[in-house]
């Protein structure tokens, strides 16, 4: 099974279907799956801009209606997770996920679904360490503040993924797990991504959710988007190997998403990661620190390679946005799954869902979460 990758949609779906349609013509190959790590923006009419987080004069209604009205059908199953960009009014209907059109399906905030024999598991949002600990408590009409709050991850959400047991084969985020830049070629990042210095250093790039995540299920593949670049790595889940957090010992109140603001929607603009990052102010000293930090720190990750085979790892690839010549599509074949190339519920996850349901807050008073040996015992 081939199954198609792509990083922020920004309400691309034709040309990113088409983009699909002439990788099969070139290589002769079949795609049969889509995924897409989020900014998806299924915006249906004028109506939707007023639950989306997208500054007015770049609002416009895509691609994504015609789908919606069924003027087109999308050539390939298609699911998606939510990012920073979304219509928040047409996506909380579909908390727990749902089609949002004919073989469009949203996975939802957090949850776990079947594909052709792969479990994909998948979180909405970003990381932001104000709005973590609330419950889901924006409603309609959303205020400027809301409506950006609403996509931030919650610490529910986290909690259910948590509960996972079984293995997955793939997992979709928006976010990229804090500290993943230790696991692959950083001063590759760095040259295409300069600005992103300061924050890999101060582990303020990315989410602490995400981070715990990965180390909690250690799927097989790890697909991410946001920040607009193409990012590789393995991890290597030995027994010397724990989440970032873990080893910088690092607080939630110390993290906060340094994307939190308006990403670029017109190539003339600067690239908004630049914002509240002052490149004039000692950037040959930066350079210098963090190439002996990067240094100091991918050292504690080196395994050898006779090893590798015998350890579980998780391979992480983020995708840039779907512009010409970007890197915003990867082809992965699945050679292992044969089961039918349709969505179904997952078993487990209908149990974590069952048993989590009385902790969902609707307000932003959360309540308390139980241990996770309480929860297993539900399950």
């Amino acid at each position: 099974m081939k199954v198609a990758i792509e990083g922020c949609c920004h309400n691309k779906l034709e040309e990113i279907y088409k983009a699909l349609e002439h990788i099969e013509s070139v290589e002769n190959i079949k795609i049969d799956l889509l995924l897409i790590c989020g900014d998806f923006q299924a915006i249906r009419n004028t109506e939707d801009f007023k639950s989306l987080s997208v500054p007015a004069k770049y609002r416009t209604l895509g691609s994504f209606y015609k789908y919606y009205t069924g003027e087109l059908k999308a050539p390939y199953p298609t699911l998606f997770i939510g990012g920073n960009h979304e219509v928040i009014s047409y996506l909380w209907e579909l908390y727990h996920g749902g089609w949002v059109c004919e073989n469009i399906y949203f996975l939802g905030y957090a949850s776990v679904v079947n594909f052709g024999g792969l479990r994909i598991g998948g979180m909405s949002g970003i990381y932001n360490h104000r709005n973590y600990n609330f419950g889901h408590f924006e409603t309609l009409p959303y205020t400027e503040s809301t409506v950006r709050s609403a996509y931030h991850t919650r610490k529910y959400d986290v909690y259910k993924l948590a509960q996972i047991r079984q293995p997955l084969d793939i997992f979709l985020s928006h976010d990229w797990p804090t500290g993943i830049t230790n696991f692959g070629n950083v001063n590759k990042l760095l040259k295409t991504k300069p600005f992103f210095g300061p924050d890999i250093a101060t582990g303020k790039l990315g989410s602490i959710a995400c981070d715990e995540l990965l180390f909690k299920l250690k799927p097989k593949y790890w697909f991410s988007a946001h920040l607009h670049v193409k990012f590789s790595a393995v991890v290597y889940h030995d027994e010397r190997t724990t989440s970032y957090s873990e080893s910088k010992e690092m607080s939630s109140t110390s993290v906060e998403n340094p994307d939190e603001i308006n990403i670029d929607f017109d190539e003339e603009l600067n690239n908004p990661d630049e914002i509240n990052i002052d490149l004039k102010d000692g950037v040959n000293q930066e350079e210098k620190n963090k190439e002996s930090n990067n240094e100091k720190t991918l050292q504690d990750y080196i395994i050898e390679d006779e090893k590798k085979e015998q350890i579980p790892c998780t391979k992480f690839l983020a995708l840039d946005k779907c512009l010409p010549d970007r890197d915003f599509l990867q082809i992965i074949d699945f050679p292992e799954a044969n089961g039918k190339f349709e969505f179904s519920y997952d078993e487990e996850w209908l149990a974590i869902t069952k048993a989590t349901q009385e902790y969902l807050t609707l307000s932003s008073n959360a309540k308390p979460l139980p241990p996770d040996n309480e929860i297993q015992k539900k399950l």
